[in-house]
């Protein structure tokens, strides 16, 4: 729960605001899981504090959610085309995913259990980006990252949106996102477009 909250703030997601009036106020809760390893022992434990979106309003609180995701052909060619010029294949899980989009929506929830702002505790939370829970956060998402990977000089596919790719000089990229998942082969070193910052799984995952 610690990590959790340590991320909103380091990413500023919300800003904490009087109460006000005449708004509607979207509740929140906080969600655990335990995730597993391949012999069942326990790896880790993990806490998401998210908003209960079903309370928002369309029209109101939000418009668009509807978002594309990667076709398995899209994810399934790029793997035969890495293997076959013997590329190595590199999956990245973007941590805070939806705390990286911006909303332009009024949106006010509560403040998470057990970490009230002190001598602000009937305060709330203002967002400032999307947040685990709204209806809009996938499709805010989807526009910022598309936009971004754009401004790199990324072209999407023709065929599959969520397919990008790239040549820098003589080295193709071919990025496959789904999700909060990003597939990339082609380049032998990844930051040189711009994906140090991410977190690398090894290739192939442990099953489920």
């Amino acid at each position: 729960m610690v990590e959790q909250y340590a991320s909103i703030m380091k990413n500023d997601v919300w800003e904490i605001v009087s109460r006000p009036e005449g708004k509607s106020m979207v509740t929140s809760k906080w969600l655990y899981k335990i995730k597993y390893v391949a012999d069942s022992s326990i790896e880790k434990c993990k806490a998401w504090f998210v908003a209960r979106g079903f309370s928002l309003v369309k029209g109101v609180y939000y418009e668009e959610t509807f978002t594309l995701v990667a076709q398995y052909t899209s994810i399934r060619s790029a793997i035969s085309i890495a293997i076959e010029m013997g590329w190595k294949i590199h999956q990245i899980d973007v941590k805070a995913t939806f705390s990286n989009s911006i909303i332009q929506e009024k949106v006010y929830i509560e403040q998470p259990q057990g970490f009230q702002v002190h001598g602000r505790e009937s305060h709330v939370c203002r967002l400032k980006k999307a947040h685990y829970g709204l209806k809009q956060a996938s499709r805010s998402w989807y526009s910022w990252r598309d936009a971004y990977l754009q401004q790199l000089g990324y072209r999407n596919s023709v065929a599959d949106p969520n397919l990008y790719y790239i040549v820098v000089g003589e080295d193709p990229l071919i990025l496959v996102l789904y999700l909060d998942d990003l597939f990339i082969t082609g380049a032998n070193i990844p930051m040189r477009f711009h994906m140090e910052d991410y977190r690398p799984m090894s290739t192939p995952m442990i099953t489920s």
